[in-house]
């Protein structure tokens, strides 16, 4: 038991003597928790390799670099944590970007369509209807012939004047439509 005690006691002499001049030796490198952790780390594995049972200048020499290295690898674990966070964020205003890019396009295509819906109801009645069922209902000629009791051909006449005149008053919209989809 007494070479128990005669141990930890060495122990404990060696840590109040050496333990503040290292907590400011990596007070200069890290922050003042962090060089607590690393001190009480230091220390910890010391005592499981026994070193405080060499002489003073070698204990001293050891427990210097210990800190050092600890603190080293501190600054490089941190470093690559911030990289990795730099890039979280980085990439979530990039995410960000993009969607207001996109949101942006949403809006301009809304505000195009709605000017050329408003083009499509300067359109005759019946032209209306038909370009309504074909464009935006996506039936066929022969389906909106059928459902509107007229001729295939006549669908395919009225669709043609509908485009005639819409490509006359808005050629500009379409440009700017089929740009953006």
């Amino acid at each position: 038991m007494e070479v128990k005690d005669q141990t930890t006691n060495c122990y404990q002499r060696i840590y109040m003597e050496y333990a503040p001049m290292l907590l400011r030796f990596a007070g200069k490198f890290v922050s003042g928790f962090f060089a607590e952790d690393i001190v009480h780390d230091v220390f910890l594995k010391l005592w499981d390799k026994q070193v405080f049972l060499l002489p003073d200048d070698d204990l001293k020499r050891i427990l210097y670099i210990a800190v050092r290295n600890a603190c080293i690898d501190h600054l490089r674990r941190s470093n690559m944590e911030q990289e990795i966070l730099d890039r979280r964020a980085i990439q979530l205003k990039l995410d960000e970007l993009d969607y207001f890019e996109s949101s942006d396009e949403l809006f301009m295509r809304k505000d195009l369509l709605e000017l050329l819906m408003k083009k499509v109801e300067e359109l005759p009645e019946r032209g209306q209807e038909i370009f309504r069922l074909s464009y935006l209902e996506g039936m066929k000629a022969a389906e909106i012939a059928e459902q509107l009791g007229l001729s295939v051909r006549t669908v395919e006449n009225q669709l043609y004047r509908s485009l005639l005149y819409l490509r006359k008053h808005c050629s500009h919209l379409f440009f700017y439509l089929f740009t953006l989809i």
